[in-house]
């Protein structure tokens, strides 16, 4: 039923592609854009952004043959895909936090990284366990810098935000159809135009996408299919400009997105055969499912004057389907956020941000773990987070700027419940200040360099631990960001170049710790437990390259450095003192480009590589994953206002290890695979 639902939507939608049609060739600009960076409030170009941040086009993305958010971030160097119960890492942080998988699910989860969809901050699950798609999507931006001061929680590793494309004031539709290897069909489409001239215009739009999985794992699971890599979304725009209040526009969003995959796709030696023969227990099957409601409204008080007022509204249930007794579980979460700022720009010399945010969570859960000898489980959790902050923008000089901005940011979890006989009543506020100032040099247009420093947190949190059948708490984990950066554009504008060198001093630090207690009868043991490293540091480099060579031919080069360590610990007995965080390639690198030889054929390609790194915090060798290289290439050709492509990932089909649980069990990249589709505008 659900198959058929969005099969018969995304028919409705390219219904009116049939009706005209018209050639969208064009002429191709000499110059390469200026993409603005909307993620940090202020709207500014990457040249006056000092945050290290890659932009992703939804023409790039296309070209990358990425049909969900995971294929573009593996483009950004410095960012570690996870094994799919696990989110990216950046910069050596697990987006995930400290809580993954089974204790994510009993503490309620404490992210690192925000993902925001046109505004709103999505749920846990809807950002570990789901699938966001590509489809009519305008940029992605990934931010490698903490954003606690513009963003607030999860959000002291950097932040992602992706931005579907706005309802245009003339007609224009597409609709896509794609087959390929791993029974993969995917229909999309897309339209958009006027409701009231000049003044109310929407966008609607739709994705399915149904597929198998590329590993062999034995199904032992009732109720799902664990072969299974589907995902829908459905998403419905309207913008309104009045004439009445010029300067004014209220943009509203209703998106729905489900899916359905298993948590992850393991592999066991050997490795190459990509199978799994016998059911694993750590392997469910997981859907996701999510309704929600965004509306963002600007006005122009009065001159200079502009306030901004974001709500939003979202409901996501996740289902794990797994082996009996052994992790079956709901948890139905709803979010609501409002967000004021206002903007105050008296002159161009001075530009002043204040606002607000709200944002609070409700989750209740249920878990069957019979099979591990705990029993069944039931928790409610309330999250509550306020954020006050304010930041200026000074033109000291004509080649000198400053920004100074500063947070108050409050975070609140109250959880209550129990799983057997462990109970679980936690209540904990973690408060911060979180200042922030940038100074850049401009001494010639379209040069600036600077230097950023601020400081970021992320409140901590808590789960239960089995060994000692009670609560497992951590407390807030804090750094200071230092930031050395550069942007140059060449004079015909073909060329950019940017670059971030960062230090990260950390402490408290949440990773897994050894940690003493005290046994009744006196003797100290130690217990691997959640807690605070003391001490922690990274340091590292981003250096992007977009260069439009001729009219034909455009590439981008990117490349990551990245050096962690745990420089302090709990007790200096513990194993991941010294050490690497994992998920922390030393080198990362990309390279990518889009070549027209000739009218109407484009032929595009993408290269990323990534050294070796650990699974674990320990460094254990028989846990390090070795060095990958991957080439996807894609080839379309226009017919008018139709166009036919195909594409292949993982071109020489590279086997690779993304993750090691154990030394015979782990995940690895997706071998190659290749699919055709066809394309109408109109």
């Amino acid at each position: 039923m659900e198959k058929r639902f969005f099969v018969l939507v995304l028919a409705g939608l390219a219904l009116p592609g049939a009706a005209a049609a018209q050639d969208s060739a064009g002429d191709r600009p000499t110059d390469a854009p200026r993409i603005i960076v909307t993620g940090e409030r202020i709207p500014r170009t990457q040249a006056d952004t000092a945050s290290s941040v890659s932009l992703v086009s939804g023409d790039d993305a296309e070209k990358a043959s990425a049909d969900r958010l995971d294929q573009i971030l593996a483009l950004v160097p410095n960012v570690q895909l996870g094994t799919g119960e696990e989110g990216p890492a950046i910069r050596g942080q697990d987006s995930t936090g400290q809580l993954r998988n089974l204790f994510a699910f009993l503490g309620g989860a404490r992210p690192r990284v925000t993902l925001q969809v046109d505004g709103r901050p999505v749920s846990f699950y809807e950002f570990i366990s789901g699938s966001q798609s590509a489809w009519d999507i305008a940029q992605v931006e990934v931010f490698r810098s903490p954003q606690t001061t513009t963003q607030g929680r999860n959000s002291i590793a950097g932040a992602i935000f992706v931005t579907s494309k706005d309802p245009t004031p003339d007609w224009e539709g597409r609709a896509r159809a794609i087959v390929g290897d791993f029974d993969t069909r995917q229909f999309s489409a897309m339209v958009s135009g006027p409701i009231v001239e000049d003044q109310i215009a929407f966008r609607a739009s739709g994705d399915v996408r149904f597929s198998t999985v590329s590993s062999d794992m034995t199904d032992g699971i009732p109720g799902a299919d664990i072969d299974r890599d589907d995902y829908g979304t459905a998403r419905l725009k309207v913008k309104v400009t009045p004439t009445a209040l010029p300067g004014a526009s209220v943009e509203t969003t209703l998106a729905y997105t489900r899916s359905q995959a298993p948590q992850f796709e393991g592999v066991s030696k050997p490795f190459e055969d990509r199978k799994l023969p016998i059911p694993n227990q750590m392997i469910g099957v997981m859907k996701v499912e999510a309704t929600s409601l965004t509306s963002r409204a600007e006005i122009e008080m009065a001159d200079g004057l502009r306030s901004t007022l974001t709500v939003s509204y979202g409901d996501a249930v996740l289902r794990r389907f797994g082996l009996p007794g052994l992790g079956k579980t709901r948890a139905d979460t709803s979010d609501f956020s409002v967000e004021q700022t206002l903007r105050w720009q008296p002159s161009s010399a001075f530009d002043l941000v204040v606002g607000a945010n709200r944002l609070t969570q409700d989750q209740t859960q249920s878990i069957d773990i019979t099979g591990l000898g705990i029993g069944t489980g039931k928790f409610d959790d309330d999250q509550d987070s306020l954020g006050i902050l304010g930041e200026a923008n000074w033109h000291l000089l004509s080649t000198l700027s400053l920004i100074a901005g500063l947070r108050y940011q409050r975070d609140r979890q109250i959880r209550v419940g129990n799983v057997g006989t462990i109970m679980l009543n936690y209540d904990r506020t973690f408060d911060a200040w979180l200042p922030k100032v940038s100074l850049a040099y401009e001494p010639y247009p379209d040069f600036t360099a600077g230097l950023l420093v601020q400081r970021a947190y992320n409140p901590g949190g808590t789960s239960i631990s089995f060994r000692r059948r009670a609560e497992d708490s951590f407390e807030a984990e804090k750094l200071w960001n230092y930031e050395l950066f550069m942007r140059v554009r060449s004079s015909d504008g073909r060329a950019s170049f940017a670059a971030n060198a960062f230090y990260n001093d950390i402490s408290d630090a949440q990773r897994s710790q050894l940690v003493p207690f005290t046994l009744p009868n006196g003797e100290v043991t130690y217990f691997s437990e959640f807690a605070n490293a003391p001490a922690a540091r990274s340091y590292g480099l981003e250096a992007e390259i977009a260069w439009r060579v001729n009219d034909r031919l455009d590439a981008r080069l990117g490349m990551g450095l990245l050096d962690t360590r745990v420089t302090e610990t709990v007790t200096p007995r513990d194993t991941t003192l010294g050490k690497e965080f994992q998920r922390s390639p030393g080198l990362s690198a990309m390279a990518a480009i889009d070549w027209r030889p000739v009218d109407r054929f484009e032929l595009s390609a993408q290269l990323r590589h990534h050294s070796s790194y650990y699974s674990d915090d320990a460094n254990t060798q028989t846990l390090r994953i070795s060095p990958s290289t991957i080439l996807d290439a894609r080839v379309e050709y226009e017919f008018g206002p139709v166009s036919v492509f195909g594409y292949v990932r993982n071109l020489f089909d590279e086997f690779s290890l993304t993750y090691l649980i154990t030394p015979n069990f782990g995940t690895a990249i997706e071998p190659r695979a290749a699919g055709v589709g066809l394309e109408a505008r109109f």
